[in-house]
Formats: C-alpha cells, structure tokens, sequence
C-alpha cells in the first residue's frame, strides 16, 4: 500500500494548473494527480481517483470553487488571486485547511505540503487525539511550532513595506520607485500580503481588468 499523498490541483488556467503540479510532484512524499479544470471534472476526479488532497482554485468556468470544497469528504487548500477578507473568510468557513493567495513562490506551496504531511502523521484518522495533540498537530498545519524561528523580511521587503508607508501602490509603481523587476515587487507582495504584513485591494479600470493596490497600516 502506497504511502504517497495523493493531490489533486483544480485550476481552470492550464498552464498555472501545470505548475502546481510539478511542484506537489516534485516533493518527497507526494504524488500529483492530473488536473482538472472544472467543477464537473474536479467532482469525477475525486469520485475516480480518490485523493487525499485537493488545491482548488476559487473561480471555475462551471462554479464556484469554494462551493466544490465545501461539499468535499476530503482535505483542501484554496488558492486563489482573490485576496478579500470575504473570500477568504468564505473558503475557511467552507472547511478549506489553507488559503494562498496567486501568485507565489512556488516554495511557499512546497513548505505548505510540508506542514501538511507533518499534520497527517500528528492526526492520523485511525488513532484517538487528546488535546495536547490536536493543538500541535495545528500549530504544525499553520507552521507555528513552538521554537520556530520568525520569518524575517528581507531588504528588498524592509524597502517595499517603506515605499507602502507612503501610500498605497501597485506593484509596477514599486517596482519603479524600488529599482527593480515587475515580477519581483509582485512576488514579495503576494509573500507580504500572505503574512498580513500588507492589504491588498482591487482596482477596476476602463479594461475591467482588476489591479492589485498594496498598502499598510500606520
């Protein structure tokens, strides 16, 4: 019997669907499952494949992601560009385990399937829990671990939480003010915003093409 978690990536965009893919493949202890696009697909796929994992996106071109892993007997991340406490409040309440917020480093996916495994073997189906055990088999799950190290910013962080406090920006007007790449500003956001250290809004233009605005606090 394999002890492989099997996960199962529900994405409609192909090629993002493709990369978390290889990621959860390419880590030690995982297997990935072909994706799917769809609600309906998704729905098959667990009833077919049986697996232990599903990283569901939120909008789907035939329903609502949330919904789907709300209806699940099975574990779920959801990860989403949507970053509004609404939604996210939504997919926990849906019984999501995670929520990450696209895009990301492809690690941050990587150190979540980590935590997950570790939080499967702390909480096995087939054994009873105390209390002692559940709280840690969660403070594993939300890598809070007592002894953890913090998760310290880094320079490029330190500047972009700076050029916030001046006023909320997108990620093009930082990288601008920065000196540095599109991609990397929006990569430390998504990383910032992940952590709470920064809110993100959307903004609508005359395209209808929403833009992520970044701000904090204070």
């Amino acid at each position: 019997m394999s002890n492989l978690i099997h996960v199962l990536v529900v994405d409609d965009d192909f090629h993002v669907g493709g990369l978390h893919r290889d990621i959860i493949a390419a880590r030690p202890g995982f297997a990935a499952l072909e994706p799917v696009r769809g609600v309906r697909e998704a729905r098959a796929a667990v009833r077919d494949r049986h697996p232990d994992l599903v990283v569901c996106d939120v909008y789907l071109p035939d329903g609502d992601g949330i919904g789907f892993v709300a209806e699940l007997a099975v574990d779920a991340f959801v990860i989403s560009a949507a970053s509004d406490g609404a939604t996210v409040r939504r997919a926990l309440r849906a019984g999501a385990l995670d929520y990450l917020i696209k895009p990301f480093e492809p690690g941050m996916l990587g150190e979540r399937l980590d935590a997950y495994r570790r939080f499967r073997n702390l909480a096995p189906e087939d054994r009873r829990l105390d209390q002692d055990a559940i709280e840690r088999a969660q403070r594993v799950l939300y890598a809070r671990e007592s002894g953890a190290a913090p998760v310290s910013r880094s320079t490029t962080e330190r500047l972009i939480v700076e050029l916030l406090r001046e006023g909320e920006a997108s990620a093009s007007d930082i990288a601008t003010r920065a000196g540095i790449s599109r991609a990397t500003a929006q990569r430390h956001l998504a990383s910032l915003a992940t952590r709470g250290a920064v809110e993100v809004t959307l903004r609508y233009g005359s395209t209808g093409r929403p833009e992520h605005r970044y701000r904090v606090e204070g």
